[in-house]
């Protein structure tokens, strides 16, 4: 088989295509297929890969116009805004675009509104590029209006920065391994522990919190940890009586989450922080308790704002700090001085949790130091995804009478937020916290840094509880127990100690732990032993009174 000629690639003067992009566009013209699928991270630059993709196709008269359909309408202004970049126009009004357009953009609500008006009328080949592609399965319809306009498309290209939907609805011009059910199957991925290896993104710190929480339920009083073991019920009233805006344990994530901002823009003057927040009453609660710790009133956005979109884009050129949020900036929204962010919401799917994590990864120009923070509840789920973040995760559909585990815990949250009143009433009762430790998903580390950052063992017993235990010495199942509990309050504490010298002396979490390692002989804090910890410890705080080491 004859080797095709390579394409090739035209640019603006003054733009660097990203190496990935370069190897993306160049696998998208040798593609066989119509349909090209894209799974790029948040940050990476998926949006400015399609521009260049959609200019070159145009210049080199592969297409004739290119439709884009994304997901909000505050999305489909900043395609807009990026081909007017390269000098092309989109008709974000029409369903047939005006003469001096190079084709349209719309979001897939208002394409399945009035699906037939956006069809063809002449027989121009159209590129369609189908942003965040996993949101054509939210509706059947949406789904029916994409084939209907697009199935005589000349090629589509599909994008997601997330893993594909958890739930059982085929997304239009997917393909799978088994036909309508198995794996989603991408043409060209390029993952987040990828992107950090280029310095394409920031790397992410997960700050956890665990607690005492204290409610009532049907006139009896429960109470519980992070940490304890319960039925799925009673799980939803633990996060519910954790997330309450007015209790002490939401408060002190704020308050610490403040504290970390204010000392990053002592370097970075314009950072800024978000609150992703369950309901639109639930984020005003939000706000007010956020403006009795930080004394200015934060920006609040949610969905049934009718100038949303103006909102989002006057806190993105702002120097606000804060801004509280549902779903609006979750995913595809650009504000690359989100710094700290801080995860109040009961929906605890992957989907949702990695685009959260996606807006504190975008890198500013010039800044040295740009990590970014999530504060988040100590919840098992939770956990897992913040230290799974460099793994990349495929959509895969299972028999159609089956539901997943994601899907069935969304609709248990909107069912939640879309209750007022309940049959067996809940009252909040009483909330504390405290830092369990902190999830690192930088880069490897070498001898000089932490890598995952060993708190992963508080959070996660089961990695402590597979270990080998010698039978049948009765004793040991206790000494275990006793050898996770002096783990994770030695590593709650260390981790504080560690916060406390990384405020005071501007010295990434990395730095401080990497001079602890060699003055500890250990290549990591996994490596050491009790003993190992208690010394740790010690160190931490002389460093604490003395300034040094």
């Amino acid at each position: 088989m004859t080797a095709q000629p390579q394409v090739r690639l035209r640019v603006p003067v003054g733009f660097e295509p990203r190496i990935w992009a370069k190897q993306a566009y160049a696998a998208y013209t040798q593609h066989p297929f119509k349909d090209f699928s894209v799974n790029a991270c948040p940050g990476a630059g998926k949006t400015k890969f399609a521009v260049m993709l959609a200019y070159n196709e145009l210049r080199r008269g592969a297409v004739d116009r290119v439709d884009i359909v994304g997901p909000s309408t505050h999305i489909c202004e900043q395609w807009q805004r990026e081909f007017a970049s390269w000098g092309l126009a989109l008709d974000p009004e029409n369903p047939q675009e005006s003469r001096d357009c190079v084709g349209r953009v719309f979001t897939y609500q208002r394409l399945g509104m009035d699906a037939e008006s956006f069809r063809a009328r002449d027989r121009r080949r159209t590129l369609v590029i189908l942003d965040e592609v996993h949101h054509a399965g939210d509706s059947k319809s949406w789904g029916d209006a994409l084939r209907l306009v697009f199935n005589g498309a000349h090629r589509r290209l599909m994008l997601s920065g997330t893993p594909f939907r958890s739930d059982n609805n085929p997304i239009p011009f997917v393909r799978y391994q088994h036909g309508d059910r198995g794996e989603s199957i991408s043409d060209y991925t390029y993952g987040y522990g990828e992107a950090l290896r280029d310095n394409y993104c920031a790397p992410l710190y997960f700050p956890h919190h665990d607690g005492e929480f204290e409610w009532e339920r049907d006139g009896k009083t429960f109470a519980a940890s992070f940490s304890t073991f319960l039925e799925r019920n009673f799980e939803a009233d633990r996060l519910r009586t954790a997330l309450e805006p007015t209790g002490a344990y939401v408060q002190g994530i704020l308050k610490e989450a403040h504290h970390q901002l204010m000392e990053l823009r002592k370097t970075h003057p314009g950072a800024g922080g978000i609150v992703f927040g369950r309901d639109v009453e639930n984020c005003q609660q939000l706000a007010e308790e956020l403006q009795k710790i930080t004394g200015h009133k934060p920006t609040v956005v949610t969905n049934d704002m009718a100038e949303a979109g103006k909102i989002i884009h006057k806190f993105r050129v702002s120097k606000t700090p804060w801004i509280v949020s549902v779903k609006m900036i979750s995913e595809g929204v650009d504000i690359p001085r989100l710094r700290v962010g801080v995860f109040l919401s009961n929906v605890r799917t992957e989907l949702f949790f990695r685009q959260a994590a996606g807006r504190l990864v975008r890198l500013v120009p010039g800044l040295e130091d740009q990590s970014g923070y999530l504060y988040i509840p100590s919840d098992a789920r939770l956990v897992r995804y913040a230290v799974e973040m460099q793994s990349e995760r495929k959509h895969s559909l299972e028999k159609k009478q089956e539901l997943m585990g994601d899907q069935l815990e969304l609709m248990a949250a909107q069912r939640e937020e879309r209750a007022p009143g309940e049959e067996n009433p809940y009252r909040f009762l009483r909330s504390e916290g405290n830092r369990v430790g902190v999830i690192d998903t930088g880069p490897p580390a070498t001898g000089d840094g932490q890598g995952l950052f060993d708190f992963t063992v508080e959070m996660m017993p089961e990695l402590l509880e597979s270990e080998a235990v010698p039978e049948p010495v009765e004793a040991a199942p206790l000494l275990l127990s006793e050898q996770k509990d002096l783990i994770r309050r030695r590593g709650g504490r260390i981790s504080s100690l560690v916060n406390d010298i990384s405020s005071r002396m501007g010295l990434t979490f990395r730095q401080v732990h990497g001079r602890l390692n060699r003055l500890q002989g250990v290549k990591s804090q996994s490596e050491c032993t009790l003993e190992q910890l208690v010394a740790r410890e010690q160190y931490l705080e002389k460093w604490l009174r003395q300034g040094s080491l």
